[in-house]
């Protein structure tokens, strides 16, 4: 026998590795990028869904606050720059609201800072690295200021009617499990 047959029969099962390992990296290659593509696009749907939310949270805000202050400030248009002066809107449904039970100028400071970092005009759409962190860190810092100016205005952040857990007459807590929260124990008599 030729040593050249069985030389090329040794080597077959590598040669077909390397075939096999070749088309599936290639494959991998191209389903990465389409998965890749699929995620990029959900978490930027995603992020940018909870900026609109809470932009629509700082312009209801800002309406409540401006109908708290005047009742000539909800007559002002909507183009002029937001102040601490103006912060008026004019959506009839605000009218129905309660009005804020108190306002300062810390709240009106906040409410100002949150509706620059989540102005949909000042968002930067480019694909780019410092595009995308300069969203991710908008929206961490508008988080941080819709959750002082929930707990300044004396409002909680779920929904109302969602809390089926809390007994007649309970007070509810703010449901963060802090130390301040109280609302889980029972009274003893």
């Amino acid at each position: 026998m030729e040593p050249n047959m069985l030389d090329s029969l040794l080597d077959l099962e590598e040669q077909f590795y390397n075939e096999g390992f070749d088309l599936g990296a290639a494959d991998g290659a191209k389903a990465g990028y389409t998965e890749g593509s699929v995620f990029a696009v959900e978490k930027g749907f995603e992020k940018f869904v909870e900026l609109g939310r809470l932009y629509g949270k700082a312009l209801v805000w800002a309406q409540r606050l401006a109908d708290s202050k005047s009742p000539e400030a909800s007559e002002q248009p909507l183009s002029q720059p937001v102040s601490a002066d103006v912060l008026s809107l004019g959506p009839s449904i605000c009218k129905e609201m309660p009005s804020l039970p108190s306002h300062s100028a810390r709240l009106t400071r906040n409410l100002e800072i949150l509706l620059e970092l989540v102005d949909p005009a000042s968002l930067d759409m480019r694909n780019t690295e410092e595009a995308v962190n300069d969203v991710d860190e908008r929206l961490k810092g508008a988080a941080v200021k819709a959750k002082l100016i929930q707990r300044a205005m004396g409002e909680s952040e779920e929904p109302l009617g969602t809390r089926s857990n809390a007994k007649d007459g309970q007070r509810p807590g703010d449901g963060t499990g802090s130390i301040e929260d109280i609302s889980s124990l029972n009274v003893r008599h």
